[in-house]
Parts: C-alpha cells; structure tokens; sequence
C-alpha cells in the first residue's frame, strides 16, 4: 500500500536503513529504527486514547524531531492530520480546528498560551495532548503516554485514498480553504520528487520549510525518509544557523524561500563558511530574481533550480539537468512525468508557446478537494484540472516561467497571502469605510502588504492602529506593513471595481523610498 507510515516501517527495517541516521536535531541523532519506534508508540499511545481513522487531529509545534515522529504516528493510526501554522492568532487558530471538526489537538508547550487564550472557543476539541521540552509539567503528556505504549506496528487498516492531511491555504473570498491529500498522492510526490531531484541515502538535507508547510513534508521529510537520506532538522530559517548546520552537518542539499537565499548570500559576506558539501540548491514558494540565482550558484559553487507548486497540487514542475542551468535562467522548469500542465485562455483553450495564460495542471498528486467546501472545490477542480489561479507561459522547449498571479495573491517571503482574508478583517474596525489590500515590491521579502483605506467621516485613526487591529487577529506575516489614508479608491467607470493594479502603480516604492 502507498501509505505514508509504510514509507517509514520499510525504512526503518535492518535490511534497508534502520541503524541509519534518519534526523539530526542539534546534539541528538536518531536512527530510522529509532524514529519508526517512536511514531510506533505515540501512533499506540493516541489509539489508545480513542483516535480513531478518519479522526481529524490538529498539531501545532515547530520543527522538531518529535514532530516528524507525530507525522508519522498519525499516519500510521489512519487519522487525518491538521498542522497548524505556527504563526496563527487566536482567531486563525479557532477557524482551523472548528472548520476541520477536530477532536483532538496536539499542542507543543510553546503555544500553550496561545491555545488557552481561545480553549473555550475550540468547541470541536474533545483532548489535548501537550509535546516538547516542558511538557512533562503538562497533563496528559506524550512523552508519558508513548512511554507506557507498546513499539508494535499499529493494527490499522488504512487505504492508500484516505486523506492524510488537510492544510490550510488562505482564502481568496476571506476565509482558509483545507487542502485536503491522500496518503497515495503524498507517495506519489515523494517518488517523483526523488527521482527527479537525485536525492539518496547518502544525502543530508536541512529541513528549514516549517512542516506544517507542504514544502518541509512533500519536499524534503518524506522524499528524504523514502530513499533513506538524513534530515538535519532546524527551528527556524535564521541564517546563521542555517549556514552553521551546512558546516558542522556537511549538508548536501539546501532547499529554502528566495528571501531566505537573499539573507544567506549576506550572512556569508559578514563570516567565512565552509558550503563545499553541498551540491544542491532549490528556491521555491515565489519566483527568485536572476541575479540571486547567479549569486547562489556563485557562492555554493552548486546549481540552483527553481520549482513550481501548490499547496494542492505539491511540486509541479523541476529544472534540474545541467545543460539548461545558464539557457533557462529565470524559468521554473518542466513538468514532471506524473502531472500534465496547460496555459489556457478565459474560455479553457490552450494558447500558444510563448503566449500567457493560466497555468492548470492534472495528475495523481492533486489534492482530494478542500475539506468540506464542495463549491470552492468544484470552482477549482474542473473536469479533473486544477485551476491555480496564477499566470504563466511555456516556451517552445517546454519550460514554464511564472508571469504573474491571479486573484491579486501577494507572496511575502515565500508565504501566499490573499488580499480579502485581510480586507474581510479590516471592515471589521469602527474606522474603516473602505479598504483594499494590495502587493508593494520588497527588496527583502520580494512584495510587502499594503492597504488603502477611506476611512469613515469624523473619524480619526492611525497606521500603526491599524497594524495593530490585524496583528492581534491574523497571522503576522498578513498584517499591512504599509497603511495609506485616501478621499477615494480608484475605480472603473463601468462596474465600480477597485482598480488594485492602479494602487500598486501608484505606490510601488513604499518599501524602497
């Protein structure tokens, strides 16, 4: 069966990798033998507290090696994991769990207070179970619970079509859409990303993507677990450390956001690094500027690829043979052999090469749908493509280059932020009358948020209160970093929309003057 807990047992068995060193968390290294009786016992442990298949359970923690190990433990119980971005407030942290009809909840200590804060809102949640350093102090702990639990293999029987994640995107009418995956499809990514990437057991890959990105499970923990290489697991993507784990761990692959290359080629002008083991740079998440890809390639002396995908449809696209390096600078790749890829027009006909369309993909890898939105499903997913909503053209070798987003998506370091997520809570404030959130260019974080607002008559109110207001209820990474005070918003004469394109021009060098 293709099931995720079946990529681990089969590693971890002693004809194949188990005296192997699977993670490295700091000081701690953990063989695959160790890790898959680990998830064993906490997969025992949260059976035995009624998690049963199907069950939706959210876990909210940062990297960790005890987080890869409850990835695991999950998967092989059959429940469907919902991980919770790390930088959720209260209010994200609610829709999620209530949206996805968790019962349980797995929390690492960290963010206990967090969850305290709305514990009476998370009217689904029927258990918390507490992980992490501290957790001993917490009841009940899993550290304890696993303990007493037997290492057998659980006896679950699980479909490879079952879902196995839901991940939460952010919405384009307001509201997060769950990304809902099967235990298959996540295989199958796995396979192709491997084999297209050439990763193998002798690889050491540093884990900075969070996990609960699909980019730190689809693209490096699982690929990396199928094949047998060793996972170098970091917090955080603070560049000193990424560039002391590269050293001290002899990474060989290095796989991060553009804004994180961009802080990593300057962190190695400020000290001397030894990057020479490493013979694989990607970049992925937003399109990374042609002069940093020849920064990287310079500095590590490794080619860097780009890659294209979505959260529901994982890696799209690799660019990895070396003869298209120099030729193809700029592009995010071809389609690899598990999908097809079209640039179609407004009526679904296929354009031209070189012409630009919008990119929709169809193939095993492509979510399930969103976890109960059958509407916003079927808006998305028609006659079995997923339309992506960005913009793209495919040149005459068929490689694809990303030409521009739809739905008025910023990406900000990486992260996908929609516009009416932030606008649906700024109406929220007795100030604003109108508002419209929009994409400023970023020399550090590639585009920063932006809003204009008219506020209502008589009414006096500030930046920073505005930044505050969306602070204390969105995730930081959404808040506007830019406010600006208008009489009006631009508008077409014809239907009165917003003109976010006008905006943008108007204001393209806040974050640069």
């Amino acid at each position: 069966m293709l099931t995720l807990g079946e990529i681990l047992r089969r590693s971890a068995r002693p004809d194949t990798f188990g005296a192997k060193v699977a993670l490295i968390e700091g000081d701690v290294s953990l063989t695959y033998a160790q890790v898959n009786d680990r998830a064993n016992r906490i997969a025992n442990a949260l059976l035995a507290l009624g998690v049963a298949r199907g069950d939706r359970v959210a876990v909210l923690g940062r990297n960790s090696s005890e987080y890869v190990a409850i990835t695991f433990a999950l998967a092989k119980t059959g429940a469907i994991i919902v991980p919770v971005n790390v930088w959720y407030k209260g209010d994200e942290l609610v829709y999620a769990t209530r949206q996805s009809g968790c019962r349980f909840f797995l929390v690492e200590t960290e963010f206990v207070p967090l969850v305290e804060s709305v514990r009476d809102r998370l009217e689904t949640i029927e258990t918390y179970v507490y992980f992490g350093r501290a957790s001993r102090t917490l009841e009940p702990a899993l550290d304890g619970l696993a303990a007493k639990a037997p290492n057998a293999e659980p006896a679950v029987a699980i479909d490879e079509n079952d879902a196995r994640v839901i991940m939460y995107t952010s919405g384009t009418t307001g509201f997060p859409k769950g990304a809902t995956l099967s235990h298959r499809q996540h295989y199958l990514h796995a396979v192709v990303y491997a084999t297209e990437t050439g990763i193998t057991e002798d690889d050491r890959g540093l884990l900075i993507y969070p996990l609960f990105h699909t980019g730190g499970t689809d693209c490096m923990l699982v690929p990396f677990f199928l094949v047998g290489g060793t996972v170098i697991v970091l917090q955080r993507s603070d560049p000193d450390e990424i560039l002391s784990a590269i050293e001290r761990e002899r990474a060989t692959f290095v796989f991060c956001v553009p804004t994180v290359w961009r802080r990593l080629l300057r962190a190695m002008d400020a000290r001397a690094v030894d990057v020479s083991t490493v013979r694989m740079c990607l970049s992925a998440s937003d399109t990374i500027r042609r002069e940093d890809l020849q920064a990287v390639k310079a500095r590590f002396k490794a080619p860097i690829t780009q890659l294209y995908g979505l959260t529901e449809a994982g890696v799209i696209t690799h660019f990895l043979k070396p003869q298209y390096h120099e030729a193809k600078l700029g592009a995010v790749g071809r389609a690899h052999p598990l999908v097809d890829v079209r640039i179609v027009d407004t009526d679904g006909r296929d354009v031209p090469a070189g012409e630009v369309g919008e990119i929709i993909m169809k193939g095993p890898t492509i979510m399930l749908g969103y976890w109960d939105m059958p509407e916003k499903t079927a808006e998305t997913i028609r006659d079995g493509w997923l339309h992506s909503g960005d913009l793209g053209r495919v040149d005459e070798d068929g490689f694809l280059s990303i030409m521009g987003r739809g739905k008025d998506m910023i990406i900000s370091g990486g992260e996908n932020i929609y516009p009416a997520e932030i606008e649906r809570v700024l109406k929220e404030h007795p100030a604003v009358k109108e508002v419209a959130v929009f994409g400023v260019p970023d020399p550090e974080w590639s585009e920063s948020v932006a809003a204009a607002i008219v506020p209502e008559d008589g009414v006096q109110v500030t930046e920073d209160e505005i930044i505050a207001f969306v602070r204390d209820r969105l995730a930081g990474y959404k808040k506007p970093r830019f406010v600006r005070f208008v009489d009006a918003l631009p508008v077409t004469a014809a239907t009165g929309k917003i003109q976010k394109a006008e905006l943008r021009r108007r204001y393209a060098d806040l974050a640069t003057s």
